[in-house]
């Protein structure tokens, strides 16, 4: 198995569980590790951002072909627009703009940080 498609089999995972986490009614983290599935609103910024973070470094990684690459930037910052946006109607979730302002940076700071670190060539896409 090539290197590429690790990454893709790794960023679809996290694709899979960041949408698992987000659409669960409750704290799914919080009920598998401490038996509380509560949820409180404004306590999870920094949980969003590291989520963002890690799934676009993958999606990154797994993409590096510039027409998918820009495809995967659009699919990063709806899946925040949208998962955020759909917990208004998932019960003991709440919506809050900074939530998704702190997933939008998280997808940003995965890209500059793949522009600096991974793309130093000129070949390269970016």
């Amino acid at each position: 198995m090539s290197k590429i498609n690790f990454y893709k089999y790794i960023f679809y995972l996290s694709v899979f569980v960041l949408i698992t986490l987000s659409i669960y009614p409750g704290n799914l983290i919080g009920l598998i590790l401490l038996g509380d599935d509560a949820t409180f609103p404004g306590s999870d910024k920094l949980h969003h951002f590291l989520s963002y973070l890690v799934v676009s470094i993958l999606g990154y990684l797994a993409y590096r072909e510039k027409i998918f690459f820009n495809r995967l930037y659009f699919f990063l910052f709806f899946l925040a627009f949208f998962l955020e946006l759909l917990q208004i109607w998932i019960p003991n979730r709440y919506f809050e703009l900074l939530d998704m302002v702190c997933n939008f940076f998280g997808v940003m700071i995965a890209l500059g940080i793949n522009k600096l670190l991974l793309f130093k060539n000129k070949n390269d896409i970016i």
